[in-house]
């Protein structure tokens, strides 16, 4: 193996549950979230010769795993809209967590608009900047402030309490 695949390798590895944690939040459910963490980090390393900085090896995987969850998303979206109108959907909440705070949460969190809830977990659950998270979401400092600002006064309206 070449020093980069052995990078990335150790990267993957090294962030992956913190990965899996993200894209729970996002997509709230963890088979789901599984898929789209291993799916991002394949696309990374098949474009490894294509990466310049290895450095930034890691920005590229949280790019990756934010991208797939928008997708799966949007997949589920289409899917509901074309369901028959009786069909029941899956009412059992992820039961992987740490007990029903994590769930009540992860509830609150699916009801936000998904600029929301994306700004939310990767600024305050990653601890990404304001700055960092802006670019991963591609969008201004500015909006980033504006969609945690929004998102935790909604979480806020939805939990009962202040957060």
């Amino acid at each position: 193996m070449d020093e980069l695949t052995n990078k990335l390798t150790d990267l993957y590895q090294e962030h992956y549950a913190q990965l899996l944690r993200i894209a729970v939040l996002l997509v709230d459910d963890r088979a789901s979230a599984e898929d789209i963490v291993q799916d991002a980090y394949l696309r990374v390393f098949d474009s490894r010769t294509r990466l310049r900085d290895p450095d930034k090896a890691l920005a590229f995987l949280r790019q990756a795993v934010l991208n797939r969850a928008r997708s799966t998303l949007r997949r589920r979206l289409v899917a509901r809209k074309y369901l028959p109108k009786l069909a029941v959907a899956d009412s059992l909440p992820d039961d992987t967590g740490r007990g029903l705070d994590r769930a009540v949460l992860a509830q609150a969190l699916a009801r936000l608009p998904r600029r929301q809830r994306e700004a939310i977990v990767l600024r305050y659950y990653a601890d990404l900047s304001e700055v960092r998270t802006a670019e991963v979401m591609g969008c201004s400092q500015g909006s980033v402030k504006s969609y945690c600002s929004r998102g935790v006064a909604r979480l806020s309206e939805l939990l009962g309490e202040r957060v």
